[in-house]
């Protein structure tokens, strides 16, 4: 009995030297070395062309966790069409404020006779709460590749996913619900054909909105709705024998907005339709005491 214990305990220490016959436990570290790794997200297109900024915030110089920061560069060549993405990137916002940005562009997607902008906004779960006022011009016109960008509250983001011209109409619509809180003035306005009734409506010591009936002896009626914005007219509507025509220029005084049944109306129909609103608004300026 003793010989057979002497034994086992030979072949115990023989098997424990050579490993034993079990596999040893794999470290956690072996573990996770044989578990295949996903594949690498694709990288990102690399251009040696970059917009160069600087962002800042009025009152802000630290950033809470949970923003955001997209930055893109549009293409505003066309100012009634929706801005295109020419190159953008979205990622964490940065704690502290100002802060410096680089924005890669391809070079080859930009035309000299175009025009460029930067849209930078801070989101926060996909709301802007700052962005830029307006897009900054970059690149073409005399604009280099470096700008400084102040964002305010809210800011301009979501309304580079707009259409200037539709936004426009809805803008229009929101100012003529508002006419009701505002000073009203009533007068005519005369020329070699008509005698026309108006009333328009102030907001702030300016004219902001105005209306008119024209009675034409060979052509019927037609309704004028005509808006303001720096003192300037901003949106002409006429209805005439149940066809619309909208009429609406921009701050740079660009005709972006011209809609008529089969077509836009004539330049110089358009010029002499906005001389007939600035007129209107002389006169209610001279009237409203």
């Amino acid at each position: 009995m003793h010989a057979k214990l002497i034994t086992l305990a030979i072949a115990t220490a023989l098997l424990s030297a050579c490993g034993g016959s079990q596999p040893p436990a794999q470290a956690p570290a072996q573990q996770a070395a044989q578990v295949p790794a996903s594949a690498p997200a694709p990288a990102q297109p690399q251009f040696d062309t970059a917009i160069i900024g600087d962002i800042t915030v009025p009152g802000l110089s630290e950033l809470p966790p949970g923003f955001d920061l997209s930055l893109r560069l549009l293409d505003i060549t066309d100012p009634s069409q929706v801005p295109g993405v020419v190159a953008e990137s979205n990622g964490q916002a940065p704690r502290q404020l100002p802060h410096r940005f680089a924005l890669p562009y391809d070079p080859s997607l930009i035309n000299e006779e175009g025009r460029y902008a930067v849209q930078v906004a801070l989101m926060v779960q996909g709301v802007p709460l700052y962005s830029s006022s307006q897009p900054a011009r970059v690149l073409t016109e005399g604009h280099g590749s470096r700008i400084s960008v102040e964002l305010v509250r809210g800011g301009a983001q979501a309304e580079t996913e707009v259409a200037p011209t539709e936004r426009m109409k809805q803008d229009f619509a929101a100012l003529e619900r508002g006419i009701g809180a505002m000073q009203r003035v009533v007068g005519e306005r005369m020329n070699e054909a008509v005698t026309v009734g108006w009333d328009a409506f102030i907001s702030g010591g300016e004219v902001r909105f105005a209306r008119e009936q024209v009675n034409f002896a060979d052509a019927g009626t037609a309704a004028f709705r005509y808006a303001y914005q720096n003192g300037q007219p901003w949106v002409i509507v006429r209805e005439q024998g149940r066809v619309t025509t909208w009429l609406g220029w921009n701050a740079d005084g660009e005709l972006i907005l011209n809609e008529l049944e089969g077509g836009g109306v004539e330049a110089a129909e358009a010029e002499r339709l906005r001389a007939q609103a600035a007129e209107v608004a002389r006169l209610a300026s001279a009237s409203k005491g």
